[in-house]
């Protein structure tokens, strides 16, 4: 991105939107999946019946919006699968959420949107000794990384393999992929890991998580100033990403500015 689009709040606003589209996108690309880009819709399934593994990431609907979202929300519903609606600053029409609502999805939490130069970055933390981070890089590190996923969003044992083989997809550690993941480990186990996507032009930082018993020894702060570090080094100038509440004042500590609400709504009540 030049200087001038940098400074531009809803440049960056955009940048956010795209790396989650072009982001999620890939879990509807993957076996069994099915990637819907149709009019201004953008939703993808996949056969694990879970959020977020399931959903809506774009909705630009200004023609028959109603009839629009109801198909979408009776496709899931004849497949009996839980799934997420991601509203997003440019969605349309402009009162989305009401209209959801009214179809009796649930508005979860807001997300928000935020993005900071990769100019000048705080250095990398130092860890406890006990605490090693590496990069997924072979298909041990990356076993691990699926069955710290299916422990992050409670992915049942029974469809913890088909996780697998559809994330697997991503070509986590090979030199051509976009996707890139980090992973502290503790004693042999891994107990936080981050991942980054380089995609539409910008270096998105997705799945930050800790396991209870590593808190509190900075490793979310570390994994992700490693991989800002990287995105740098490979040459991009901005990153982004999308905050819980709970976690908004870290990345604030690490750089980053709040541009831009996004709001999940979800067909049942879930823990993001």
């Amino acid at each position: 991105m030049r200087e001038a689009e940098l400074s531009s709040g809803l440049a960056l606003t955009n940048q956010i939107e795209n790396n989650l589209w072009e982001t999620w996108s890939n879990f509807g690309r993957g076996p069994g999946c099915a990637l819907h880009d149709e009019h201004g819709a953008l939703w993808f399934e996949t056969p694990v019946p879970i959020i977020p593994y399931n959903g809506v990431l774009k909705f630009q609907v200004s023609e028959n919006p109603d009839r629009r979202i109801g198909a979408i929300v009776e496709h899931f519903q004849c497949r009996q699968v839980p799934f997420m609606w991601i509203v997003h600053p440019s969605s349309q029409p402009t009162d989305l959420p009401s209209r959801l609502t009214r179809y009796g999805l649930k508005d979860v939490e807001p997300i928000y949107g935020m993005a900071r130069s990769l100019a000048d970055l705080p250095e990398v933390p130092r860890l406890p000794e006990a605490i090693e981070i590496r990069k997924v890089a072979d298909e041990r590190d990356a076993s691990a990384f699926y069955q710290f996923a299916a422990w992050r969003w409670n992915i049942p044992k029974e469809h913890a393999p088909q996780y697998a083989f559809i994330v697997s997809e991503l070509r986590l550690g090979l030199p051509a992929s976009k996707a890139h993941l980090w992973q502290a480990w503790r004693k042999g186990r891994p107990v936080a890991k981050a991942g980054m996507y380089l995609g539409s032009g910008s270096a998105g930082i997705y799945g930050v998580a800790t396991k209870p018993e590593a808190r509190r020894f900075g490793l979310a702060r570390a994994l992700t100033l490693i991989a800002l570090h990287e995105a740098r080094t490979s040459g991009y100038q901005v990153a982004v990403l999308h905050s819980t509440p709970m976690a908004e004042a870290l990345y604030q500590s690490i750089g980053f500015a709040t541009l831009a609400e996004f709001r999940l709504f979800a067909s049942e009540e879930v823990m993001v």
